[in-house]
């Protein structure tokens, strides 16, 4: 039997987007959640260098899906390698479900040239009334994921039935509730099934996460998503005084590819 996963009492609410917006609003959240995410910039440069092949005079425009960059750096950073390379930045799509993240990157891509003007859209990646608000602008050639799945994760699992939820929920979901009267997701594997609508054969799904069983047990993910790698990387390290011995603490970037 499958245990029902439910929210731990007193755990922060990452899964509330209250929670967020009081964060962003009151400057207590820094932006930077486990590292700055070098590599995962990296990885998705990489990606797209080797899968979008370049045509003579054709202007390149890359389609990055960012989840929850609430007031993180790593999307501007991202655009910056991009017009380095003559991408357009405005491929690159922010979806928060924080209204303050939406409203300040909204706000700050205000002045930008319109090539370049990243969107920002509010959507709760619980909900496919508002995932599926992202499908003019897919498919998405890549998901940029840092710590938002790990956010999503706390929050409890979703128990849905083909009664109540069918006409509400995603294609893969609705195969699922077709085969079965009820079904119960864990948080990120609804994600999973919800992004795959938004995204074609090849698509990377690159994800910078603090666990190491990030995507494990997770078991319709395997019908649409294939786990290509799975990378340890050494996490900044924190205050300690000379004496104190502090083991190595690794984050782990997961390469997931659309089947």
């Amino acid at each position: 039997m499958m245990r029902i996963q439910t929210k731990l009492k007193g755990a922060p609410d990452y899964d509330d987007p209250e929670f967020w917006d009081t964060r962003f609003a009151t400057g207590s959240d820094v932006g930077e959640w486990l590292n700055s995410g070098e590599a995962l910039i990296d990885a998705v440069l990489s990606n797209l260098e080797n899968r979008i092949v370049p045509q003579k005079d054709m202007i390149r425009k890359p389609r990055v899906l960012h989840l929850g960059p609430g007031v993180s750096e790593l999307g501007n950073k991202l655009r910056d390698r991009f017009i380095e390379r003559k991408w357009q930045g405005n491929g690159i799509v922010n979806a928060d479900f924080s209204i303050e993240a939406v409203r300040r990157g909204k706000e700050l891509e205000s002045n930008k040239e319109s090539a370049h003007a990243m969107p920002w859209l509010r959507v709760d990646l619980r909900s496919w009334s508002d995932v599926s608000t992202l499908s003019d602008f897919a498919p998405f050639d890549v998901i940029l994921d840092k710590s938002t799945s790990d956010a999503l994760a706390t929050s409890e699992d979703h128990q849905l039935s083909r009664q109540n939820d069918f006409l509400t929920s995603c294609p893969a979901v609705q195969k699922i509730l077709l085969k079965n009267a009820a079904t119960t997701l864990k948080p990120v594997e609804l994600l999973a099934l919800q992004l795959f609508p938004l995204t074609q054969k090849g698509s990377r799904w690159i994800a910078l996460s603090y666990s190491t069983i990030r995507f494990d047990g997770l078991h319709h993910l395997a019908d649409h998503w294939t786990l290509q790698a799975r990378i340890p990387l050494k996490a900044p390290a924190g205050p300690a005084t000379p004496s104190t011995y502090v083991p190595e603490i690794f984050h782990w970037m997961y390469i997931l590819e659309r089947r």
